[in-house]
Formats: C-alpha cells, sequence, structure tokens
C-alpha cells in the first residue's frame, strides 16, 4: 500500500473517530438543546397562559370598575337631580311661608273684624231672643186660641152631621110616607105588590159607584155596580147610568150586598150601550 494511502486511511480513521465524538457530543447536546427547547416552550405557554389571565382579569376589574364608575356618576346625577328638586321645594315652601304669613296676618285682622261683628251680634241675639220670647208667648196664646176654636169648630161639625143624620132620616121617613100615601091612593095595589115594589129616587147624600159586570137575565140586561148597602144603595131605587157629560140610561136596584149591588137597565139611550167602567150616580142633581 503506498504511504499516501495509509496516510489517508489513518486520517479518514482520526476523521471517523472525530465525526463520531462530534455526532456523539452532538446527541447529547441535541438531546439537552430539545429538552431545554421543551422547558423554554413550557414556560412561555405558561407566561402567555398567565399573561391571559392576568389580561383576563385586568379586564374583568376594568369593567368592574367601568360599572362602578357608571353607577357613581348615575347616583351622583340623581343626587344632583334630588338636589335640584330639594332647592325648588325649598323655594316653593318659602314662598308658601311667605304666604302663610300674609294669610295670618290678614286672618288676625279678620279674627278682630270677626270678634267686633260677634260682640254686635251677640247684642242682636239678645234683641232677637227677647223678640223671640214675646213672639212665642203670642204664637203659644194664638196656639191655644186655635185649639179652642178646632175644638168648637168639631163640636159643631158633629152636630152637623147628627143634624145631617135626622134630616136624612126624615126625607126617607117621608118618602115612605109618601109611598105609603101613592099605594093608598092605588087601592093597595090589587096584584099584591108591598112598597117595596114602587122604583123611588135616593134621597140621601149622593152615591157614585161605577159598573163592574153586564149580563142578561129573563127580566132583561142587568148590570152589578161597585157599591152596595155600605154606602146606602137600597132595592127598589132608582140610579143613572153617564159616560162623561152623556147620558146612557137608569137601572133599578134589584138585589143589594154589603159592598156590591145588582139592577135592571131602564130607560136606555138607543145610542149607547152599558159598558164595564161607567160611572152610576143615584141622582143627576147635586
Amino acid at each position: 500500500m503506498h504511504v499516501v494511502t495509509k496516510i489517508l486511511v489513518v486520517f479518514c480513521a482520526i476523521l471517523s473517530l472525530l465525526l463520531a465524538a462530534l455526532t456523539m457530543a452532538y446527541a447529547a447536546n441535541a438531546d439537552a438543546l430539545r429538552k431545554a427547547y421543551k422547558n423554554e416552550q413550557s414556560a412561555r405557554i405558561a407566561a402567555e397562559v398567565s399573561s391571559k389571565m392576568e389580561v383576563t382579569q385586568a379586564a374583568e376589574r376594568h369593567a368592574k370598575d367601568q360599572s362602578g364608575l357608571v353607577s357613581l356618576q348615575n347616583e351622583l346625577s340623581n343626587k344632583e337631580q334630588a338636589l335640584s328638586n330639594l332647592r325648588a321645594e325649598n323655594s316653593r315652601l318659602n314662598a308658601e311661608n311667605e304666604q302663610l304669613k300674609g294669610q295670618i296676618a290678614a286672618g288676625q285682622s279678620q279674627f278682630q273684624q270677626i270678634t267686633a261683628l260677634g260682640e254686635t251680634q251677640a247684642a242682636l241675639i239678645r234683641q232677637y231672643s227677647e223678640e223671640i220670647r214675646t213672639l212665642r208667648d203670642d204664637l203659644v196664646s194664638g196656639a191655644q186660641r186655635e185649639i179652642e176654636l178646632v175644638d168648637r169648630i168639631n163640636e159643631l161639625e158633629s152636630i152637623r152631621e147628627v143634624l145631617e143624620q135626622n134630616q136624612r132620616a126624615l126625607r126617607e121617613q117621608l118618602e115612605e110616607s109618601r109611598l105609603a100615601l101613592l099605594q093608598a091612593q092605588q087601592g093597595g095595589l090589587a096584584n099584591g105588590l108591598g112598597t117595596a115594589a114602587i122604583v123611588r129616587e135616593n134621597v140621601g147624600p149622593l152615591i157614585r159607584a161605577r159598573v163592574v159586570e153586564t149580563f142578561s137575565s129573563p127580566t132583561g140586561d142587568m148590570v152589578v155596580i161597585s157599591e152596595g148597602a155600605n154606602r146606602g144603595v137600597r132595592e127598589n131605587t132608582r140610579m143613572h147610568i153617564v159616560r162623561g157629560s152623556q147620558f146612557i140610561g137608569s137601572i133599578v136596584i134589584t138585589a143589594v150586598e154589603p159592598t156590591k149591588s145588582a139592577g135592571r137597565i131602564e130607560l136606555l139611550n138607543d145610542s149607547a150601550r152599558v159598558q164595564r167602567d161607567d160611572t152610576v150616580l143615584s141622582r143627576l142633581t147635586q
């Protein structure tokens, strides 16, 4: 082998050894570098996370601070508005106070006037009391006289009623006497009818009734009226039916009850018919 070749071989072997040593050193350093890089990355990531958390916390603190600032600003605005309202209220109350002072002064003046007026009115009241006492005595005397007059009037009314009843009884007796005389003049009515069969007018007070019902019977058309013996209606008396100012006809009472009566229609106006609620009078003249 050539010497140069040997040198090159030796040199290659040395280089190989150096390269192996460098490779081993590089490998060892690369592993350390990788670990250091990973540690650095972990530290960097941790730092970034911590930085982000701090930024988030800072943002939250800033938001809270902003919210608190807005709240404080609103509260300050409300306080200022309340202060403004209180100032306005104070001004109004001061104005009202001045008005009240003026009213109090006016009231005191009016009170003095009312006091003077009250004294005057008290004197007038005393005078009026005396006059009222005098008038009351006069009224009592007048009332006593009025009571005496009313008692006298009532007494006279009682006497008048008694006289009217006596007059009514005398009229009835006179009518009975007239009927008896008429019967005697007619020879006692050979057909057997008594005084009850003679139709007569009601001589007592005016009786006013109304037609309640109309019906037909074998003896002719009949009516029922709303008054009876309680109002002085008697059998065989003639009553008259009117409608307003129109004369309808007459009826002869044939049956009497305490509160109603029945009668036979006579002298009926050909141009009219008896109707329910027609007026019935004991006589046509008052």
